[in-house]
C-alpha cells in the first residue's frame, strides 16, 4: 500500500488552484473553485450513470467526446444545475467561456462541475462577477482554498498526495474530493479531481476506468445516486516523463500509487458519510465472477438495514445473508460462510456459536470487515460503506430549509 501524503490538487507540477466566496450559499463560506494547468493537460474522466443528468456532467460529456485536452475546471458548490432545462446547460458553458476568456485560453479547454441543492437556478450575476477574483486568487499552493470550496456537507477535507521515484526521476499525484450523502456505486453526490505531472497516453482511459471501478465505485453511503458526480484526472506532462518510457515494473509501480491514492480519497468519502461513525468493508469471495461479487457486496453495503445494525453495533448477521439473497445472484445458502474479522458467525448456512465478547468487541470498532463467502469459485471484491444513523436523517430532513 502506498504511503499517501498530505495535499493536493497542486502537489505535482504546473498545476495552480483557488477558492472564493462568490455568495453562492447562504452561509458565506467559500463556493468557488478552481483548477488549472499551465500546459494544457491530457484529460480522463468518468460521470454519474444517473438517467437525470446535471447540465455540467452534459456539457463536459460533449467537451470530452471531441478531445482528450483541457486546462481547467470551475467547479462551484451550493446549487447542483440540475433540473435546470437549456438555460443550465447555457449557465454551465457560460462559467467555461468566462474562464476562458480570463486565461486567455482557447475555445473548449475548461470543464464545469456543480454540487448542491438540485433545481435552482445559478446565481450567474454572482458568479460572473467571481470569475476575475478566483482567477486572480490562483496559485502553486492553492490546494487547500479549492477543497474547501467544492465541500457541501462534508465535514472533512479530503486531500491527499503521493510521488513515485522512477529510473528517469519523480513522478507526482495530488487530489481533492468531495462527497457526504447521496453516495452510491457508479458515481454518486461526489466530486473529484486528479493530478499529475506524468504524461499518459490516451490509451490509459481504460486503465482509468478500471481505477474508478474499484475505488470511487466501490462505495456506498445511503445508496443514492446523485446527478452530478465527476472524476477528472488531469496529466500535463511537466515532469517529462512519459508513462511508455518507464520498464514494465515501473509502469505498475505508478499506477499503483494512482490507483492507492484514488481508494484512499475514496474512503475519506465513507468515512465522512453524513452523520456516520462507523467505515465498513463488505467483502465478498469465493464468487464465479468478479462482477458477482461487486454485485452481492453492494446489495449487502447498501441496505439500511444492515447500516442501521452496524449503528447499532448489533452483530445480526441474519440481515446481512438476506441482503446478499436479495442482490440477484444465485448461490446456494447452504454453502456459504460468514465472518466479522477473524470471528465466523455462518458455516454452511448455519450459525455458528461465536465468541459473544469478541463479536461485540469488533462492532464496537470504528472500522472493521465483514467476508461472506459464497464458495463458488476463485474471484472476489469489496465494497465499502458506513452506519446509518440519527444524524444522517437529521442532515437530509432539513437539506434544502
Amino acid at each position: 500500500m502506498t504511503r499517501i501524503e498530505s495535499g493536493g490538487v497542486c502537489f505535482p507540477k504546473g498545476f495552480m488552484a483557488a477558492g472564493v466566496k462568490a455568495g453562492i450559499k447562504a452561509s458565506g463560506n467559500l463556493d468557488l473553485a478552481l483548477l488549472y494547468s499551465k500546459e494544457p493537460a491530457m484529460c480522463f474522466a468518468a460521470f454519474t450513470k444517473n438517467q437525470v443528468q446535471a447540465a455540467p456532467v452534459l456539457y463536459d460529456k460533449g467537451i470530452l467526446f471531441n478531445q482528450n485536452i483541457v486546462s481547467a475546471v470551475i467547479v462551484n458548490s451550493g446549487n447542483a444545475n440540475a433540473c435546470t432545462g437549456c438555460q443550465g446547460y447555457i449557465d454551465a458553458a457560460t462559467m467555461a467561456e468566462l474562464v476562458e476568456k480570463r486565461l486567455n485560453l482557447g475555445k473548449f479547454s475548461v470543464l464545469v462541475s456543480s454540487t448542491g441543492v438540485i433545481g435552482e437556478p445559478l446565481p450567474m450575476g454572482k458568479i460572473a462577477a467571481a470569475i476575475p477574483d478566483i482567477v486572480n486568487c490562483l496559485k502553486d499552493d492553492g490546494s487547500e482554498l479549492f477543497a474547501k470550496a467544492i465541500c457541501t456537507t462534508d465535514t472533512i477535507l479530503k486531500t491527499g498526495c503521493v510521488s513515485v521515484q522512477t529510473s528517469a526521476g519523480e513522478v507526482r499525484f495530488g487530489g481533492s474530493c468531495k462527497g457526504s450523502g447521496m453516495i452510491h456505486p457508479n458515481m454518486a453526490t461526489m466530486l473529484a479531481y486528479v493530478t499529475t505531472d506524468l504524461m499518459l497516453p490516451k490509451s490509459f482511459s481504460t486503465e482509468f476506468k478500471t481505477m474508478v471501478n474499484e475505488s470511487f465505485n466501490s462505495i456506498t453511503v445511503d445508496g443514492d445516486m446523485s446527478t452530478n458526480d465527476t472524476c477528472v484526472l488531469m496529466a500535463n506532462g511537466q515532469s517529462g516523463i512519459f508513462l511508455n518510457d518507464l520498464s514494465n515494473e515501473e509502469q505498475a509501480k505508478v499506477c499503483e500509487a494512482l490507483f492507492d491514492l484514488m481508494k484512499y480519497l475514496a474512503l475519506q468519502i465513507v468515512r465522512d458519510g453524513e452523520g456516520a461513525t462507523k467505515k465498513i468493508e463488505i467483502e465478498v469471495c469465493g464468487a464465479r465472477r468478479k462482477a458477482e461479487a461487486i454485485q452481492v457486496a453492494k446489495s449487502i453495503a447498501a441496505s439500511s438495514l444492515v447500516k442501521c445494525a452496524f449503528f447499532g453495533e448489533d452483530p445480526n448477521w441474519g440481515r446481512i445473508v438476506s441482503s446478499a439473497g436479495a442482490s440477484g445472484i444465485a448461490f446456494t445458502p447452504a454453502k456459504i460462510s460468514l465472518y466479522f474479522e477473524d470471528v465466523q458467525v455462518v458455516k454452511e448456512g448455519m450459525p455458528v456459536k461465536a465468541v459473544k465478547e469478541k463479536l461485540s468487541e469488533i462492532v464496537k470498532r470504528k472500522e472493521y470487515k465483514i467476508s461472506l463467502d459464497l464458495s463458488l469459485g476463485e474471484a472476489k471484491a469489496s465494497v465499502f460503506t458506513c452506519d446509518l444513523s440519527y444524524d444522517y436523517i437529521k442532515i437530509n430532513a432539513e437539506y434544502t430549509t
